[in-house]
């Protein structure tokens, strides 16, 4: 997403009135997989209430970010209401030399996080769940030692999106032993 401009918000609709809200909405999910997280504020004065609703949206694929801070008064929310977007770009793609730095730094705990758990049952089992787990658990490790953590998944994008790969047909994974050969 190179430069990306403001969303349509449909404030008319009171979407950011509704518990929970109903976000993200439809044009940024027309984006493609995303994340979103929210968080609400109300302050009390003497004569009404002011909800602030702040939203971040984050896309699976590029790792951008958009911000969405919606603030209104209780009593008349479509009369009141005002909104501000930020958009934060995708990370800069990493050089060959970054990317092998990231290798070395975490590949190897990644795999002997990942080979600690052979006989038991990860999450559901599934392998993203795995490698979820693997990278939070890690992530928590190097924060404790004052080290820069790795990338947590997004969806089903795990770390720095170097690799897509997409199954010629449903359920096939004949692309992934294509690749490991």
């Amino acid at each position: 997403m190179s430069q990306q401009k403001d969303f349509d918000l449909a404030l008319h609709t009171k979407w950011f009135s509704k518990q929970p809200p109903a976000f993200p909405l439809p044009a940024m999910k027309a984006l493609g997989p995303c994340s979103s997280t929210y968080n609400w504020f109300w302050e009390q004065d003497f004569a009404d209430t002011t909800k602030t609703l702040i939203c971040a949206v984050r896309w699976t694929d590029t790792k951008a970010i958009t911000k969405v801070r919606v603030r209104w008064k209780q009593s008349d929310p479509l009369g009141t209401v005002t909104a501000e977007q930020k958009h934060y770009p995708a990370p800069a793609p990493l050089s060959e030399e970054e990317l092998d730095a990231a290798h070395k730094l975490y590949g190897a705990n990644i795999a002997a996080w990942a080979e600690s758990t052979i006989g038991t049952t990860v999450g559901d089992g599934e392998c993203w769940t795995l490698i979820h787990r693997a990278l939070l658990d890690l992530a928590d490790t190097y924060r404790q030692y004052g080290k820069e953590p790795p990338l947590i998944s997004q969806g089903r994008s795990h770390g720095y999106h170097i690799l897509n790969l997409v199954a010629p047909t449903a359920g096939s994974n004949a692309g992934l032993l294509q690749l490991a050969d």
